[in-house]
Protein backbone atom coordinates (compact mmCIF):
# COMPACT_ATOMS: atom_id res chain seq x y z
CA UNK A 1 0.00 0.00 0.00
CA UNK A 2 1.57 3.30 -1.04
CA UNK A 3 1.78 6.25 1.28
CA UNK A 4 -1.14 8.60 0.89
CA UNK A 5 -0.45 12.29 0.52
CA UNK A 6 -2.35 15.29 1.80
CA UNK A 7 -2.46 18.78 0.32
CA UNK A 8 -4.45 20.13 3.23
CA UNK A 9 -1.52 22.34 4.26
CA UNK A 10 -1.80 24.60 1.27
CA UNK A 11 -5.38 24.27 0.04
CA UNK A 12 -8.37 26.30 1.10
CA UNK A 13 -10.89 24.63 3.36
CA UNK A 14 -13.37 23.45 0.74
CA UNK A 15 -15.00 20.18 -0.17
CA UNK A 16 -12.46 19.43 -2.87
CA UNK A 17 -9.90 18.75 -0.15
CA UNK A 18 -11.71 15.68 1.08
CA UNK A 19 -12.03 12.36 -0.71
CA UNK A 20 -14.42 9.94 0.95
CA UNK A 21 -13.04 6.43 1.40
CA UNK A 22 -15.02 3.63 -0.22
CA UNK A 23 -15.75 0.84 2.31
CA UNK A 24 -14.20 -2.45 1.15
CA UNK A 25 -14.07 -6.07 2.30
CA UNK A 26 -11.49 -8.61 1.18
CA UNK A 27 -12.93 -10.92 -1.50
CA UNK A 28 -11.89 -14.24 0.06
CA UNK A 29 -13.69 -13.34 3.30
CA UNK A 30 -16.91 -12.75 1.37
CA UNK A 31 -16.35 -16.00 -0.52
CA UNK A 32 -15.96 -17.97 2.74
CA UNK A 33 -19.49 -17.03 3.81
CA UNK A 34 -20.92 -17.66 0.34
CA UNK A 35 -19.41 -21.18 0.31
CA UNK A 36 -21.08 -21.90 3.66
CA UNK A 37 -24.44 -20.70 2.32
CA UNK A 38 -24.02 -23.12 -0.59
CA UNK A 39 -23.12 -26.01 1.73
CA UNK A 40 -26.50 -25.47 3.34
CA UNK A 41 -28.16 -25.88 -0.05
CA UNK A 42 -28.67 -22.18 -0.78
CA UNK A 43 -28.24 -21.30 -4.47
CA UNK A 44 -26.13 -18.14 -4.59
CA UNK A 45 -26.33 -17.51 -8.36
CA UNK A 46 -29.15 -14.95 -8.18
CA UNK A 47 -27.62 -13.13 -5.22
CA UNK A 48 -24.27 -12.78 -7.02
CA UNK A 49 -25.93 -11.60 -10.22
CA UNK A 50 -28.00 -9.14 -8.20
CA UNK A 51 -24.77 -7.67 -6.76
CA UNK A 52 -22.90 -7.86 -10.11
CA UNK A 53 -20.16 -10.02 -8.55
CA UNK A 54 -18.47 -12.86 -10.45
CA UNK A 55 -17.07 -16.08 -8.96
CA UNK A 56 -13.65 -15.19 -10.30
CA UNK A 57 -13.59 -11.93 -8.34
CA UNK A 58 -14.20 -13.80 -5.09
CA UNK A 59 -11.40 -16.34 -5.51
CA UNK A 60 -8.56 -13.81 -5.50
CA UNK A 61 -7.60 -12.69 -1.98
CA UNK A 62 -5.98 -9.56 -3.40
CA UNK A 63 -9.38 -8.32 -4.62
CA UNK A 64 -11.46 -6.02 -2.46
CA UNK A 65 -15.26 -5.99 -2.79
CA UNK A 66 -17.23 -2.77 -2.33
CA UNK A 67 -19.29 -3.01 0.86
CA UNK A 68 -22.49 -2.07 -0.99
CA UNK A 69 -22.19 -5.25 -3.10
CA UNK A 70 -21.59 -7.35 0.01
CA UNK A 71 -24.71 -5.88 1.60
CA UNK A 72 -26.66 -6.67 -1.55
CA UNK A 73 -25.58 -10.36 -1.52
CA UNK A 74 -26.28 -11.00 2.15
CA UNK A 75 -29.47 -8.96 2.13
CA UNK A 76 -30.90 -11.05 -0.70
CA UNK A 77 -30.01 -14.33 1.04
CA UNK A 78 -31.65 -13.11 4.26
CA UNK A 79 -34.77 -12.02 2.38
CA UNK A 80 -35.08 -15.22 0.32
CA UNK A 81 -34.00 -17.84 2.88
CA UNK A 82 -35.08 -16.37 6.21
CA UNK A 83 -33.39 -15.66 9.51
CA UNK A 84 -32.62 -19.23 10.65
CA UNK A 85 -30.73 -20.31 7.52
CA UNK A 86 -28.86 -17.02 7.56
CA UNK A 87 -27.87 -17.28 11.24
CA UNK A 88 -26.79 -20.92 10.88
CA UNK A 89 -24.40 -20.10 8.02
CA UNK A 90 -23.06 -16.92 9.61
CA UNK A 91 -22.35 -18.47 13.03
CA UNK A 92 -20.61 -21.48 11.48
CA UNK A 93 -18.42 -19.26 9.28
CA UNK A 94 -17.57 -16.87 12.10
CA UNK A 95 -16.61 -19.71 14.47
CA UNK A 96 -14.60 -21.79 12.02
CA UNK A 97 -13.08 -19.21 9.67
CA UNK A 98 -13.49 -15.47 10.21
CA UNK A 99 -12.76 -15.18 13.91
CA UNK A 100 -9.96 -17.79 14.05
CA UNK A 101 -8.32 -16.05 11.06
CA UNK A 102 -8.28 -12.79 13.03
CA UNK A 103 -7.52 -14.13 16.52
CA UNK A 104 -4.50 -16.11 15.24
CA UNK A 105 -2.83 -12.79 14.38
CA UNK A 106 -3.08 -11.44 17.96
CA UNK A 107 -0.20 -11.44 20.40
CA UNK A 108 -1.02 -13.23 23.65
CA UNK A 109 0.33 -10.20 25.53
CA UNK A 110 -2.80 -8.24 24.58
CA UNK A 111 -5.68 -7.85 27.00
CA UNK A 112 -9.34 -8.15 26.03
CA UNK A 113 -9.62 -4.38 26.54
CA UNK A 114 -6.75 -3.70 24.12
CA UNK A 115 -8.20 -5.93 21.39
CA UNK A 116 -11.68 -4.39 21.65
CA UNK A 117 -10.30 -0.84 21.83
CA UNK A 118 -7.99 -1.25 18.83
CA UNK A 119 -10.22 -3.66 16.91
CA UNK A 120 -10.64 -1.55 13.75
CA UNK A 121 -6.88 -1.13 13.40
CA UNK A 122 -6.02 -4.74 14.20
CA UNK A 123 -8.43 -6.09 11.58
CA UNK A 124 -8.03 -3.36 8.94
CA UNK A 125 -6.09 -5.56 6.46
CA UNK A 126 -9.09 -7.89 6.13
CA UNK A 127 -12.06 -5.64 6.79
CA UNK A 128 -11.18 -1.95 6.41
CA UNK A 129 -14.88 -1.12 6.79
CA UNK A 130 -15.00 -2.35 10.43
CA UNK A 131 -16.41 0.35 12.75
CA UNK A 132 -16.40 -1.13 16.24
CA UNK A 133 -15.45 0.62 19.46
CA UNK A 134 -15.33 -0.06 23.20
CA UNK A 135 -17.32 2.22 25.51
CA UNK A 136 -16.49 1.98 29.22
CA UNK A 137 -17.63 3.82 32.36
CA UNK A 138 -17.46 2.98 36.07
CA UNK A 139 -20.36 0.55 35.97
CA UNK A 140 -20.50 -0.92 32.48
CA UNK A 141 -18.69 -1.76 29.26
CA UNK A 142 -20.15 -2.03 25.77
CA UNK A 143 -18.69 -3.27 22.49
CA UNK A 144 -20.45 -1.08 19.93
CA UNK A 145 -20.98 -0.95 16.16
CA UNK A 146 -20.96 2.49 14.52
CA UNK A 147 -22.42 1.45 11.16
CA UNK A 148 -22.29 4.14 8.49
CA UNK A 149 -25.60 3.43 6.80
CA UNK A 150 -28.65 5.52 7.61
CA UNK A 151 -30.81 2.39 7.36
CA UNK A 152 -29.55 -0.65 9.29
CA UNK A 153 -31.08 -3.84 7.94
CA UNK A 154 -31.95 -6.68 10.32
CA UNK A 155 -29.35 -9.00 8.79
CA UNK A 156 -26.55 -6.45 9.37
CA UNK A 157 -27.46 -6.16 13.03
CA UNK A 158 -27.63 -9.95 13.33
CA UNK A 159 -24.20 -10.36 11.73
CA UNK A 160 -22.62 -7.72 13.98
CA UNK A 161 -24.07 -9.01 17.25
CA UNK A 162 -23.14 -12.61 16.45
CA UNK A 163 -19.61 -11.57 15.46
CA UNK A 164 -19.08 -9.57 18.65
CA UNK A 165 -20.30 -12.44 20.83
CA UNK A 166 -18.19 -15.05 19.03
CA UNK A 167 -15.13 -12.78 19.17
CA UNK A 168 -15.30 -12.40 22.95
CA UNK A 169 -15.88 -16.13 23.34
CA UNK A 170 -12.74 -16.77 21.33
CA UNK A 171 -10.65 -14.16 23.18
CA UNK A 172 -11.63 -15.64 26.55
CA UNK A 173 -11.69 -19.29 25.41
CA UNK A 174 -15.22 -19.58 26.82
CA UNK A 175 -17.80 -20.92 24.36
CA UNK A 176 -20.58 -20.45 26.92
CA UNK A 177 -20.06 -16.69 27.36
CA UNK A 178 -22.97 -14.44 26.48
CA UNK A 179 -23.71 -10.75 27.06
CA UNK A 180 -26.11 -9.76 29.82
CA UNK A 181 -27.59 -7.01 27.64
CA UNK A 182 -27.93 -6.41 23.89
CA UNK A 183 -28.89 -3.02 22.43
CA UNK A 184 -30.55 -3.09 18.99
CA UNK A 185 -31.54 -0.39 16.51
CA UNK A 186 -34.53 -2.48 15.43
CA UNK A 187 -37.85 -2.39 17.21
CA UNK A 188 -39.37 -4.96 19.52
CA UNK A 189 -41.12 -6.58 16.52
CA UNK A 190 -37.87 -7.34 14.63
CA UNK A 191 -37.19 -11.00 13.87
CA UNK A 192 -33.82 -11.03 15.60
CA UNK A 193 -35.18 -9.36 18.73
CA UNK A 194 -37.88 -12.01 19.01
CA UNK A 195 -35.32 -14.84 18.91
CA UNK A 196 -32.78 -13.61 21.49
CA UNK A 197 -32.72 -15.86 24.62
CA UNK A 198 -35.05 -14.60 27.34
CA UNK A 199 -32.28 -14.38 29.98
CA UNK A 200 -30.58 -11.63 27.95
CA UNK A 201 -31.94 -8.12 28.45
CA UNK A 202 -32.75 -6.44 25.13
CA UNK A 203 -32.88 -2.67 24.57
CA UNK A 204 -34.83 -1.64 21.47
CA UNK A 205 -34.68 1.29 19.03
CA UNK A 206 -31.20 2.33 20.15
CA UNK A 207 -28.86 4.66 18.23
CA UNK A 208 -26.13 1.99 17.88
CA UNK A 209 -25.97 -1.78 18.03
CA UNK A 210 -23.95 -2.96 21.05
CA UNK A 211 -23.45 -5.80 23.50
CA UNK A 212 -22.50 -5.54 27.17
CA UNK A 213 -19.10 -6.90 28.24
CA UNK A 214 -18.26 -7.93 31.81
CA UNK A 215 -15.92 -5.33 33.32
CA UNK A 216 -13.80 -8.01 34.98
CA UNK A 217 -13.00 -9.51 31.56
CA UNK A 218 -11.44 -6.36 30.13
CA UNK A 219 -8.06 -6.47 31.83
CA UNK A 220 -7.56 -10.20 31.44
CA UNK A 221 -4.95 -11.27 28.90
CA UNK A 222 -6.54 -12.97 25.92
CA UNK A 223 -6.70 -16.72 26.35
CA UNK A 224 -6.72 -18.48 22.98
CA UNK A 225 -5.53 -21.95 22.00
CA UNK A 226 -3.55 -20.57 19.07
CA UNK A 227 0.27 -20.21 19.19
CA UNK A 228 1.97 -16.81 19.39
CA UNK A 229 1.92 -15.38 15.83
CA UNK A 230 5.18 -15.15 13.93
CA UNK A 231 6.59 -11.71 13.19
CA UNK A 232 5.26 -10.51 9.83
CA UNK A 233 7.65 -10.53 6.94
CA UNK A 234 8.25 -7.06 5.59
CA UNK A 235 7.22 -6.53 1.95
CA UNK A 236 9.73 -4.24 0.24
CA UNK A 237 8.42 -1.56 -2.11
CA UNK A 238 10.03 0.58 -4.77
CA UNK A 239 11.05 3.22 -2.21
CA UNK A 240 12.28 2.85 1.34
CA UNK A 241 9.67 5.38 2.50
CA UNK A 242 6.79 3.23 1.18
CA UNK A 243 8.29 0.11 2.75
CA UNK A 244 8.58 1.78 6.15
CA UNK A 245 5.08 3.25 5.91
CA UNK A 246 3.59 -0.17 5.13
CA UNK A 247 5.61 -1.90 7.86
CA UNK A 248 4.39 0.58 10.48
CA UNK A 249 0.68 0.36 9.60
CA UNK A 250 -0.14 -2.55 11.97
CA UNK A 251 1.52 -0.62 14.82
CA UNK A 252 -0.25 2.71 14.33
CA UNK A 253 -2.21 2.22 17.58
CA UNK A 254 0.93 1.62 19.66
CA UNK A 255 1.92 4.39 22.06
CA UNK A 256 5.54 3.25 21.60
CA UNK A 257 5.52 3.83 17.85
CA UNK A 258 8.98 5.37 17.67
CA UNK A 259 12.07 5.18 15.49
CA UNK A 260 13.53 2.37 17.63
CA UNK A 261 10.51 0.17 16.87
CA UNK A 262 10.74 1.06 13.16
CA UNK A 263 14.44 0.12 13.05
CA UNK A 264 13.74 -3.15 14.84
CA UNK A 265 11.00 -4.07 12.34
CA UNK A 266 13.36 -3.52 9.42
CA UNK A 267 16.28 -5.18 11.19
CA UNK A 268 18.60 -2.18 10.99
CA UNK A 269 20.05 0.49 13.25
CA UNK A 270 18.22 3.78 13.83
CA UNK A 271 21.19 5.56 12.23
CA UNK A 272 20.85 3.49 9.01
CA UNK A 273 17.09 4.07 8.93
CA UNK A 274 17.53 7.84 9.28
CA UNK A 275 20.19 7.85 6.57
CA UNK A 276 17.97 5.95 4.11
CA UNK A 277 15.05 8.31 4.76
CA UNK A 278 17.30 11.34 4.35
CA UNK A 279 18.40 10.01 0.94
CA UNK A 280 14.71 10.15 -0.08
CA UNK A 281 14.32 13.62 1.48
CA UNK A 282 12.08 12.25 4.21
CA UNK A 283 12.09 11.78 7.99
CA UNK A 284 10.62 9.36 10.51
CA UNK A 285 8.52 12.12 12.09
CA UNK A 286 6.96 13.00 8.71
CA UNK A 287 6.10 9.36 8.00
CA UNK A 288 4.61 8.83 11.47
CA UNK A 289 2.54 12.03 11.20
CA UNK A 290 1.30 11.00 7.75
CA UNK A 291 0.41 7.53 9.00
CA UNK A 292 -1.49 8.92 12.00
CA UNK A 293 -3.28 11.51 9.85
CA UNK A 294 -4.34 9.03 7.15
CA UNK A 295 -5.52 6.49 9.74
CA UNK A 296 -7.49 9.18 11.60
CA UNK A 297 -9.17 10.19 8.32
CA UNK A 298 -10.01 6.55 7.56
CA UNK A 299 -11.61 6.16 11.01
CA UNK A 300 -13.61 9.38 10.58
CA UNK A 301 -14.92 7.96 7.29
CA UNK A 302 -16.18 5.01 9.36
CA UNK A 303 -18.36 7.27 11.52
CA UNK A 304 -16.35 6.96 14.74
CA UNK A 305 -16.32 9.88 17.16
CA UNK A 306 -13.17 11.92 17.75
CA UNK A 307 -12.95 10.51 21.28
CA UNK A 308 -13.03 6.94 19.96
CA UNK A 309 -10.43 7.77 17.30
CA UNK A 310 -8.04 9.43 19.76
CA UNK A 311 -8.26 6.35 22.02
CA UNK A 312 -7.62 3.95 19.14
CA UNK A 313 -4.58 5.93 18.00
CA UNK A 314 -3.10 5.87 21.51
CA UNK A 315 -3.41 9.59 22.36
CA UNK A 316 -3.74 10.54 26.03
CA UNK A 317 -6.92 12.50 25.32
CA UNK A 318 -8.87 14.19 22.54
CA UNK A 319 -7.02 17.49 23.06
CA UNK A 320 -3.64 15.87 22.27
CA UNK A 321 -5.13 14.21 19.19
CA UNK A 322 -6.73 17.47 17.96
CA UNK A 323 -3.46 19.39 18.30
CA UNK A 324 -1.50 16.70 16.44
CA UNK A 325 -4.11 16.56 13.65
CA UNK A 326 -4.14 20.35 13.20
CA UNK A 327 -0.33 20.57 13.33
CA UNK A 328 -0.11 18.16 10.39
CA UNK A 329 -3.13 19.23 8.31
CA UNK A 330 -3.73 22.87 9.15
CA UNK A 331 -7.35 22.20 10.18
CA UNK A 332 -8.94 20.68 13.28
CA UNK A 333 -10.45 17.17 13.14
CA UNK A 334 -13.85 18.70 13.90
CA UNK A 335 -13.51 20.95 10.85
CA UNK A 336 -12.45 17.93 8.78
CA UNK A 337 -15.63 16.13 9.87
CA UNK A 338 -17.73 19.13 8.74
CA UNK A 339 -16.05 19.07 5.32
CA UNK A 340 -16.47 15.30 5.13
CA UNK A 341 -20.20 15.50 5.85
CA UNK A 342 -20.51 17.99 2.99
CA UNK A 343 -19.44 15.42 0.38
CA UNK A 344 -21.60 12.56 1.64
Amino acid sequence: MNQKTSDLHSKNENNDDITEAIPLVRADIVNTIIVQFEKQGINMTDALLHANISREMLLDSSNMIVNGSVRSIFGKVYQDEGIFAFVQAVVHTQRTQLIPHFVKTLSKNLTVREVLTKFNLLIRESIPVASQYLEVDENSAWFCSAMQHKEINDWQEIFNVLYCVELIRSLTNNDAWRPKTVALTQSRTGQFAQNIPIDIQVLFSQKHTKISVDLELLDQQINTHYPEPAVKEIVWHSTFTDTLYTALMPYVHEQTLDIELAAKLLNMSTRSLQRKLLQEKNSFRAIKNSLMFNTACDLMNQNLSLTQISIQLGYADIAHFSRAFKRFSGITPKRYQVLLSGVR
